[in-house]
């Protein structure tokens, strides 16, 4: 969308205003020795010509100009100015810092579950110009483009994955791709964000249930492997070091009865309570 920007930001013509109010005092006097008896009015003209063109700018402000219908320029730094007067028609602008938060939408993600999902947009705007001129209103323009390249995104990628990028890691390079789809729509509006991040991320109501069920299982299946995995390499390194330093001697039928015992032991989910044989009768 950038490629549609009209109105490249150009400094306006101006005249320091300390400056303009020493020259505007040196015309009253010559005006006065010259005129004589008729300097009161003539001094008024000029005054009421003057001083209509000096303009204040606050921090964070800006002066957008167009003359006879053509854009003239912008003033954006803080100061006192005079520029001509009685022909450039201005808007302020707001050059602060803003925050907008996009109401929660629900989206499908790549995988096509139903997702909730909210953004924060932290953005200023540095083309008055465009923000003036090329827009009906930038903070509006704002809002209905973050949220649309939130819905954008949402739909590349699944909530969560344990293989690749997922919505719930929050990783830096969505994060960033988000923020630079909001920046892409904006450009035309003299708009630059700063930081875009998730506030809210959560599925569905209609099936949230079931989705926790299923990363409850998940955790499940995956623990039980661990368990596993960890439960072999115990067993197998006891029956090694009871071979190795030759403590006692077993058949296969042995080690498989110990094997077996072990696994119970080390994968019960309740606690194990062992028999020791001490002898027999």
């Amino acid at each position: 969308m950038g490629a549609f920007l009209r109105n490249e930001e150009r400094t306006l013509f101006y005249i320091n205003g300390w400056f303009a109010v020493f020259f505007l005092l040196i015309a009253i006097a010559l005006m006065a020795s010259l005129f004589g008896t008729i300097p009161a009015m003539a001094a008024g003209v000029v005054l009421a010509f003057t001083v209509s063109g000096f303009r204040i700018i606050q921090p964070n402000m800006g002066l957008v100009a167009t003359c006879f219908g053509k854009y003239a320029g912008s003033l954006t730094a803080a100061g006192f100015y005079w520029t001509i007067p009685f022909i450039y028609q201005m808007q302020k602008v707001s050059l602060r810092t803003k925050n907008y938060t996009t109401p929660t939408i629900k989206v499908n993600d790549a995988s096509g579950t139903p997702i909730e999902i909210a953004a924060a947009i932290v953005y200023h705007i540095s083309n008055p110009a465009a923000s003036v001129l090329d827009v009906e209103q930038a903070d509006l323009f704002l809002h209905t483009q973050s949220e649309s390249a939130l819905r954008t995104l949402s739909t590349q990628y699944p909530y969560s994955s344990a293989e690749n990028e997922s919505l719930a890691n929050h990783s830096e390079h969505i994060v960033e791709n988000f923020r630079n789809m909001v920046q892409e729509r904006v450009d035309v509006a003299g708009i630059t964000i700063d930081e875009a991040r998730f506030t809210h991320l959560a599925y569905a109501p209609e099936i949230a249930q079931a989705m926790l069920r299923k990363q409850q299982a998940e955790a499940v299946i995956d623990a039980r492997a661990t368990l596993v995995h960890g439960a072999i390499s115990l067993v197998q390194g006891t029956v090694k070091t009871l071979e190795q330093h030759e403590i006692v001697k077993m058949s296969d039928s042995e080690k498989a009865k110990l094997v077996t015992n072990m696994m119970t032991v080390l994968l019960s989910e309740e606690s194990a309570s062992p028999v020791v044989n001490v002898g027999s009768d």
